[in-house]
């Protein structure tokens, strides 16, 4: 992007559906943010390929037909080039291509080869096509079997090694291969590298060969690699998928481990998942044993961390590995790994807005790792989701008490610098329970402490360190600054696919969009969010988000659908109270607007009474304020003035925040 300031650029990526994870995300960073820059992007796929970043006002889509009669016979001509074919060829070439480019080229080219044969002769099938000319070709069929082994683009160096034929027969076969157009070359023997046109042709080259042959070659392969080629061998995943093919599980096991280990650490967590579920997959080709349990679990903990930032927390691969590795730890006789599994348990339940179990599980890990005497990062870990849970419950003294009893612990390194980021949400929690007691002060400390807990190498703790900021800067009723964090852990977040981070993140742009006079923008961000937190299995802020998508309707105008969502905000997770004294309020002057006097006041006086019960004075002042509107519109400010006064009275910091000034301004007003 900052090449394309000095000139207009254009890049084209052929074949999409064949990108690595790491790859594609490039290319939704730059399909993302390419409107800002003198840039085209030209991208070509399979009809099934699904691109991962949504369309967007420049970006066009254009689904290629199959080629015309009239189209076909031009193809045809500019490959026949001087070679003129009779019309009865012509014809039949069209007719059995039906429009496939590549087809028509091949067949045509088959044709041209084979010196001229008879109309019936001519193959029906792209891959009879392809293979008629392997087949004329002779010795360099095999070659290219052999570099179809290696994979879709090989060397000469490796390719030399591994084809037991002598050098010139070899350059021979592949000058054959170039000028036939079934591969293409970048340099010249011995530095030379080769591609295959097209993976069609490798496939049907790669089919051709005997299974056992395939094992013996692979077998080869992974040998000649690990013991001559460094730069290879540290690409773990290629010895991997060689091994693997060769049917030696023992050693795609341990190469699979560490491709997974290795994309990890460069934070490629879609890499990572798949490596570590190929190695889960050799590892199920093993026998019983307690070695090989033993090594399930290991493959399991690394494999969690990932799925949690790929998948979310509570998403059904998520649960079957937690669900595993807690048998495995049983099994094993593993008290460590078993109270983690627990608590992984405990933080899916809760994710889920089940904070009954959730509560239960979290009790239980914590007294078996107090009577067995755990690591500091299991105490840390118990902590972390007590504090959690006690917050969703709407228990602020409770979260308060845990997020002191557990200070001791979060500075372990394991638990500040994982990958789940224990730190970052431990602070982030704290700095939500100082601002409902009152204390936006503290509050703003904690969420600033959140930040000096990133990791400054992890998106995940970056992305989710905005993310958590801009929930704070949305609770204080700070829009500009919401909008600047969010956007940014948005951006950070889909660039590495983190899908819980982006979904939360899409929620709080969304409300400040709405709330900075954008609401058509902010409810569609807010809808998306929504979306996708269910994908990940996260319901427990449900009430929170649908609250949000209530409050941008209700600045669209649109008071029917933001009287139908306050309604299911209050019902999709009943087991959360934190944010429900807002979302009775919202109710409230939803009904309000609607000449619903009553039902209104009554939605405010059970949103103070559960604030009360809470100690949620932020939620307490808000309603008390509504109310106080509502009872001076009766005639009754007086009895506004008092109510309200009580509660404003009782604040001693945040009086440059938004609710404080509106509260002073409404009782100077009720004074008059």
């Amino acid at each position: 992007l900052g090449a394309v300031r000095l000139q207009p650029m254009v890049m084209v990526v052929e074949d999409l559906h064949w990108l690595d994870p790491s790859s594609l995300e490039l290319q939704q960073l730059l399909a993302e943010q390419g409107a800002i820059a003198p840039l085209m992007l030209l991208y070509t796929a399979r009809p099934e390929f699904r691109q991962p970043w949504p369309l967007r006002s420049h970006h066009t889509q254009i689904t290629l037909n199959r080629l015309s009669t009239r189209d076909a016979q031009k193809m045809i001509a500019q490959v026949a080039a001087r070679h003129e074919l009779a019309r009865e060829t012509l014809d039949a070439v069209v007719e059995r291509t039906s429009g496939v480019p590549l087809f028509v080229e091949e067949l045509t080219r088959a044709v041209l080869e084979s010196g001229g044969i008879s109309v019936r002769a001519i193959p029906v099938t792209l891959h009879d096509s392809l293979m008629a000319r392997l087949d004329r070709l002779g010795a360099a069929k095999e070659v290219a079997q052999l570099a179809a082994v290696i994979g879709p683009e090989f060397s000469y160096e490796l390719l030399q090694l591994i084809a037991e034929i002598p050098e010139d027969e070899l350059r021979t076969a592949l000058t054959k291969l170039t000028d036939a157009e079934l591969i293409y070359a970048h340099g010249f023997p011995p530095e030379a590298t080769y591609q295959f046109k097209h993976a069609l042709i490798r496939d049907m080259a790669y089919d051709a060969l005997l299974k056992s042959r395939r094992r013996e070659l692979h077998r080869l392969i992974a040998q000649t690699i690990d013991k001559k080629f460094a730069a290879l061998r540290e690409r773990a995943e290629i010895l991997a998928h060689h091994w693997t093919e060769a049917g030696e599980a023992e050693l795609a096991i341990t190469q699979w481990s560490k491709a997974g280990e290795a994309a990890a650490a460069r934070n490629a967590f879609h890499e990572a998942r798949e490596s570590y579920q190929r190695a889960l997959a050799q590892l199920n080709l093993l026998r019983e044993s307690p070695e090989r349990d033993a090594r399930e679990l290991q493959l399991l903990q690394s494999l969690y961390p990932v799925l949690f930032v790929t998948r979310g927390w509570a998403a059904p691969e998520t649960v079957f590995a937690v669900e595993r590795a807690g048998m495995l730890a049983e099994k094993c006789g593993n008290l460590g790994q078993l109270i983690f599994s627990m608590l992984r348990r405990c933080g899916q339940t809760y994710v889920a807005g089940e904070l009954r179990t959730a509560g239960i599980l979290a009790d239980q890990a914590l007294e078996l790792a107090q009577r067995e005497g755990s690591s500091t990062t299991l105490f840390a870990y118990a902590h972390y989701l007590q504090l959690a849970i006690r917050l969703q419950r709407g228990d602020l003294a409770g979260a308060e008490r845990y997020l002191a009893a557990g200070l001791q612990f979060f500075d372990d390194p394991v638990f500040g610098q994982d990958a789940l980021a224990g730190r970052i949400v431990v602070y982030d929690f704290g700095a939500r329970c100082a601002w409902l007691a009152g204390r936006v002060n503290v509050a703003r400390e904690r969420i600033t402490n959140a930040a000096t807990a990133v990791n400054p190498t992890s998106p995940y703790h970056r992305s989710h360190a905005d993310m958590n900021a801009a929930g704070l800067h949305t609770l204080i009723r700070e829009n500009e600054e919401a909008e600047i964090v969010a956007a940014r852990a948005l951006e950070l977040s889909e660039k590495h696919k983190i899908a819980s981070v982006a979904a939360f993140s899409q929620c709080y742009l969304g409300h400040a969009r709405a709330q900075l006079d954008r609401p058509a923008d902010g409810i569609e961000l807010i809808r998306r969010g929504i979306t996708e937190l269910l994908d990940t299995g996260s319901r427990f802020v449900l009430s929170h988000c649908n609250t949000l998508l209530a409050v941008a309707q209700q600045r669209a105008g649109a008071l029917d659908d933001a009287l139908e969502t306050a309604e299911k905000a209050l019902e999709v997770t009943p087991e959360v109270l934190v944010y429900r004294p807002e979302t009775l309020r919202v109710r409230g002057q939803l009904r309000l607007a609607k000449g619903q006097t009553e039902l209104a006041e009554a939605d405010f006086r059970d949103s103070i009474e559960l604030a009360k019960s809470m100690g949620a004075k932020a939620w307490e002042l808000r309603a008390a304020m509504s109310w106080a509107r509502l009872l001076a519109s009766q005639g009754r400010a007086d009895e506004a003035r008092t109510m309200l006064a009580e509660i404003y009275n009782w604040f001693t910091e945040g009086f440059d925040t938004a609710d404080l000034k509106e509260a002073k301004a409404l009782l100077d007003e009720l004074a008059t």
